[in-house]
């Protein structure tokens, strides 16, 4: 196996003083000059509005009448309610309140009642850049002069003249997204977790071949093989290869298994111990179930429903339980270091902790 460390905390590290590696990076937050998803594009519809977190900031996030997405500060300047609780009137926003309304570029162009003698007032409240893509709603919460940078992620299996069935789901774990980098990066896991039952048992994983830190990214590989006794031969294609790429491109998660299976999880993190979380479980065919043939394209929105349920399901619902127990054990437990073999956790660790005082520095 090939390991390459990455760079460690020294003593001038603002996250350093008297905290463990693992404590430094759940104290870390993502820095918010990435495009994070927010919401699926089918669930906002024309307008109507929504609320939306990121660390502890809130945004209302609003389609207009013409179909355009615009994301805003969840907060009315004259009295602090949230915009989210009001209403939109053609490509404005409209508090709920007393009716101060906001165009959007977030000024604020209307007041129904009186102003008491006093001049319009000069308000301008924070905007956020928007795109849709992959059916997904991203939002871009940092330095929008680092817009040009940070490009979303790249899931090529979606744009292909053949895309692969596309499994999406989201859920909210109460655990931060150091637990969720810890179950994703290490798949020593899935022979305990993913063992108990027909519907969870999937693959066996074998030898880690290698593990190394890059840029803003941390990579394994590792040996994989089918498990015959579980579901998922059934019902998914076969593996092409015998290997597992798994790979924290910051902030982005992915995996690709045997050439025929691909996994994104992708992060937003809501506060300091919750995180709703969207997964893309993607395949190249899917099987009609317990049969050797793969099934018609046409068939998809009949079977991917079902591999939700029986499949994918039940799987990502014990990647979550396994995350929010690691936090209740992290929280009981917090200044002890954990004993942890598998080199990627730390490499993870470093990564976290190293892009957010990055952010902290330009901040």
């Amino acid at each position: 196996m090939r390991t390459t460390e990455g760079p460690g905390l020294d003593s001038s590290s603002a996250l350093a003083p008297r905290r463990n590696l693992r404590q430094a990076a759940c104290a870390a937050g993502l820095d918010p000059s990435y495009w994070y998803p927010v919401e699926f594009d089918s669930a906002l519809g024309r307008e109507k509005v929504i609320g939306i977190r990121f660390q502890n900031t809130s945004v209302a996030l609003y389609r207009d009448r013409h179909g355009n997405v615009r994301a805003i500060e969840d907060r009315c300047a004259h009295r602090l309610v949230k915009l989210s609780h009001g209403f939109v009137e053609g490509c404005n926003i409209r508090c709920v309140y007393h009716g101060w309304t906001y165009a959007p570029d977030g000024t604020l162009c209307n007041i129904e009642h009186e102003s008491f003698g006093k001049p319009f007032p000069s308000v301008k409240l924070r905007t956020f850049p928007v795109q849709i893509r992959y059916e997904l709603i991203w939002v871009f919460f940092g330095d929008p002069s680092l817009l040009k940078q940070r490009h979303l992620p790249d899931i090529s299996e979606l744009e292909a003249k053949r895309p692969w069935f596309c499994m999406p789901q989201v859920m909210v774990w109460k655990a931060s997204p150091t637990m969720i980098v810890n179950n994703f990066m290490d798949s020593t896991h899935v022979s305990t977790l993913h063992n108990r039952q027909f519907w969870t048992r999937s693959l066996k994983i074998g030898a880690v071949t290698e593990c190394h830190a890059d840029s803003d990214r941390v990579f394994v590989r590792q040996n994989v093989e089918m498990d015959f006794g579980g579901l998922l031969r059934y019902t998914g294609p076969t593996l092409k290869t015998n290997k597992q790429d798994t790979c924290y491109e910051y902030p982005y998660l992915w995996a690709t298994v045997g050439g025929a299976y691909k996994l994104w999880t992708l992060m937003l993190p809501l506060d300091e111990r919750t995180t709703k979380v969207f997964l893309l479980s993607l395949c190249d065919g899917v099987k009609i179930p317990f049969t050797p043939w793969l099934a018609p394209r046409w068939t998809r929105r009949f079977l991917v429903p079902l591999a939700l349920r029986y499949l994918v399901g039940p799987l990502l619902d014990a990647d979550g339980w396994s995350a929010e127990i690691e936090q209740e054990g992290y929280e009981e437990h917090p200044g002890v270091s954990p004993v942890d073999p598998h080199p990627a956790p730390t490499l993870c660790y470093q990564l976290t902790i190293r892009k957010w005082e990055e952010h902290l520095a330009k901040d």
